[in-house]
C-alpha cells in the first residue's frame, strides 16, 4: 500500500513540475515584459541581464532577439480597444514611430511565423511606405486590398503585428516610452 502512494507522489510530483516548466517556457515569459500601450516588448532579452525565463524560451529556438544596442522588437495582440487583432477585421495605423535609423512592420501568427500570404508580402520597411504632409505613419492593414500603403492580413483567425525599431535609443529605455510615440491599432470595421 505505501509503495502505490509513493509511486504515485513521485508520478503527481514529476507531472505537476513538467507541467509548470513547459507553461513557464512556452510562450514569452512575464518578467522583463514592458508594455507601452498594445505593444509589449522585452527590452533586455537581447542584453546580458536576460532573466532566466527568457533565456529557456529563447533556447527553444523559437525567436532570435536583437542584441541591446542593435535595437527593440515590439509586438502587438490586439487593437487600442482590447480586442484581439483578427485577420477578418480591417485596422488604420497610424501616428508616429520612435526615432531610429530603420524599421520594419510586419504581420506573424500567434507563435511568430510569418504567414505565406497570396501577395508574397507580410509587412513594410521604414523605406517602403508612405507618408503625408506631416510627416504621419498611415498603414491599412486588410486581407483584402486597400487604397494606400495596404498590409496584407490572412483571411481570418488572429494574428501579431511585430514593429522591429533598429538602432534606436528606446531599446535601452523601452520602459520610459510613451505610447504617443509608437503606431496606434484602430479596428476600422469588422463582418
Amino acid at each position: 500500500m505505501r509503495v502505490f502512494h509513493l509511486a504515485y507522489l513521485i508520478a503527481l510530483g514529476a507531472g505537476l513540475g513538467l507541467t509548470s516548466a513547459h507553461f513557464a517556457v512556452a510562450g514569452r515569459p512575464l518578467p522583463g515584459m514592458v508594455e507601452i500601450g498594445v505593444w509589449k516588448a522585452w527590452p533586455r532579452s537581447g542584453g546580458r541581464d536576460i532573466d532566466p525565463y527568457m533565456r529557456a524560451y529563447l533556447a527553444r529556438g523559437v525567436h532570435l532577439p536583437l542584441g541591446a544596442g542593435e535595437g527593440l522588437e515590439l509586438i502587438a495582440e490586439r487593437d487600442q480597444q482590447g480586442w484581439p487583432l483578427d485577420g477578418r477585421c480591417r485596422y488604420a495605423l497610424t501616428g508616429a514611430t520612435p526615432t531610429t535609423r530603420g524599421w520594419t512592420l510586419s504581420v506573424t501568427d500567434a507563435d511568430g511565423r510569418a504567414f505565406r500570404l497570396p501577395l508574397d508580402r507580410s509587412g513594410f520597411t521604414d523605406a517602403e511606405v508612405l507618408r503625408d504632409e506631416t510627416g504621419a505613419l498611415r498603414i491599412a492593414a486588410a486581407s483584402w486590398p486597400q487604397a494606400g500603403n495596404w498590409l496584407p492580413l490572412p483571411t481570418s483567425g488572429r494574428f501579431q503585428l511585430r514593429l522591429r525599431l533598429y538602432d534606436t535609443p528606446i531599446a535601452t529605455q523601452a520602459g520610459e516610452t510613451r505610447a504617443e510615440s509608437l503606431p496606434r491599432i484602430e479596428r476600422i470595421d469588422c463582418p
